[in-house]
């Protein structure tokens, strides 16, 4: 699901990363978009898509491919929302990973 500027904002503030930098996104299957994302000298990708269920992100590091687009990045950790109220108004599943 592709996500507009301010819908991003929403997101990451959500997350309580106020003062990031967006570096670039990628649409990474029919209904799957990746937002690549720094903080503080830290790398981060936002998975937005309608269906979590093909991911599973249970053991750190974890290794996510997208060979269309071939781009890979070693998973460190998942990171939780700090306010959940955005999940109403956004109408997709997102999960953020730092990566390296």
């Amino acid at each position: 699901m592709f996500l507009s500027s301010e819908e991003r904002k929403e997101i990451m503030v959500a997350y309580g990363f106020e003062d990031y930098i967006e570096a670039n996104h990628y649409k990474v299957g029919p209904d799957t978009w990746i937002y690549l994302f720094e903080h503080e000298n830290k790398k981060y990708i936002l998975v937005v898509t309608d269906y979590l269920g093909d991911f599973e992100f249970d053991i750190f590091p974890h290794l996510l491919k997208f060979e269309s687009y071939r781009l890979e990045f070693v998973l460190q950790n998942e990171i939780q929302l700090e306010d959940d109220s955005i999940l109403k108004k956004i109408h997709a599943n997102i999960v953020l990973f730092e990566y390296t």
